[in-house]
């Protein structure tokens, strides 16, 4: 515990200094001349720090007696060689709570990109999934209004499981002359989810205390993101599918003396997860909205939704506020400890080109994405509304 400790306080140390020195340093990117006739490499990179507080539940972490375990930092490069061909890498690390992230350092993604024309590019190495409108820019703290998405469709704690896939992708965009324009993601490969992420917690918090997730495997899938830029000006639709074959996981079960002591199991599953979204941007106006099911092997299907919307009002105050559901189980949707309703509120700050402050209100119903476990106790009927604070801020060059 002492060298989690130090651990930690290393790590939060070496990210305040990275902050202070993108403070002084401004937003720009920084690029590396590597003395040759290629063009130089482009570095951006940034730190984001929340704090999180909550009065009923833990979520996401200690929160009843408010959390700072809520840490984002990334560096990434890129370079464009030859014509056509972009390679982009990116170095990442984060910690949710407790038992999250832990402040590891992971290449998030590491891509080689070829584009034959408008119609048709290839991209393969470690890709982001294109899923949904934040999926493959979650990370981007100034892309969205919100301190939290929606923990329906973008739960924080499974990012290891959801964001990054080593495989490949062809993508393109087809013209459709009257009826608007059509782009294209086919891809395929692994997820390599970690034992030390939000899906391992998951599932821990449904066996008894002691339990140990040993593996996970190197699962396959396929899927498509499609996107309709439709003839109406600002008005997208999208719809994606991925499909993971055998995902394997391997359990140190604690069961009691009685019942025969510790065992060891394997569980497979298959997973299909469709998902549908809309967004439209009118003048200062910024209106999004998405589905997603999710139908796993041998367990109850789930969904979730959400509707946002977030207005500019200047070029440093922005305001947006959204409204969620998840389901545990569509089949017992008036259970609270098996959903979660979520009204948010969020205020954003652009300090500077490089720095953003954000608050956000959160009033939640029911307890679906809340884990059950010793210091957290939430299997049973609980109707009561509870709230949520979290605070945000990111610098960025």
């Amino acid at each position: 515990m002492k060298d989690m400790t130090i651990k930690r306080s290393s790590t939060k140390l070496a990210l305040s200094i990275t902050a202070a020195i993108m403070s002084a340093c401004g937003a720009q990117a920084y690029d590396l001349s590597l003395g040759t006739n290629l063009p130089p490499v482009t570095f951006h990179g940034f730190v984001s720090q929340g704090f999180l507080a909550s009065s009923q539940y833990n979520y996401l972490g200690d929160t009843t007696r408010g959390s700072f375990l809520f840490t984002e930092a990334g560096l990434n490069a890129s370079i464009n060689p030859f014509p056509r061909t972009h390679i982009t890498a990116q170095a990442f690390t984060y910690d949710v709570g407790q038992n999250v992230g832990k402040y590891d350092v992971v290449l998030d993604y590491a891509t080689v990109e070829y584009t034959f024309n408008d119609y048709l590019g290839i991209r393969g190495g470690r890709l982001r999934r294109p899923e949904g409108i934040y999926n493959e820019i979650v990370d981007l703290d100034l892309a969205r209004t919100f301190v939290l998405l929606p923990q329906g469709i973008y739960d924080a704690r499974w990012r290891d499981f959801f964001v990054s896939l080593d495989g490949g992708d062809l993508f393109g965009h087809i013209p459709l002359n009257q009826a608007g324009d059509l782009s294209y993601e086919f891809y395929g490969g692994v997820q390599r989810p970690s034992v030390d992420g939000g899906l391992t917690q998951k599932i821990l918090a449904k066996l008894p205390k002691g339990s140990e997730v040993q593996s996970m495997n190197s699962s396959p899938l396929a899927g498509v993101q499609l996107w309709w830029a439709t003839p109406v000006d600002g008005l997208r639709l999208g719809a994606a599918y991925n499909h993971v074959l055998d995902f394997e996981t391997k359990l140190l079960i604690n069961l009691p003396p009685i019942f025969g002591g510790p065992k060891h199991a394997t569980g497979v599953s298959i997973c299909d997860i469709s998902h549908g979204s809309v967004e439209y941007v009118w003048k200062n106006w910024t209106f999004q909205g998405e589905y997603q099911r999710t139908i796993i092997q041998d367990s109850p299907d789930s969904d979730a939704f959400y509707a946002s919307a977030a207005y500019r009002v200047n070029k440093w105050f922005e305001t947006g506020a959204y409204y969620s559901e998840e389901y545990n189980d569509t089949g017992h949707r008036n259970t609270a400890q098996l959903y979660q309703k979520d009204a948010a509120l969020t205020l954003r700050f652009d300090l500077t080109d490089w720095w953003i402050f954000k608050v956000e209100g959160h009033a939640i119903h029911g307890t679906g994405l809340l884990q059950d476990n010793a210091s957290n106790p939430v299997a049973r009927q609980d109707d009561r509304l509870w709230f949520m604070l979290g605070v945000k801020t990111t610098f960025s060059f």
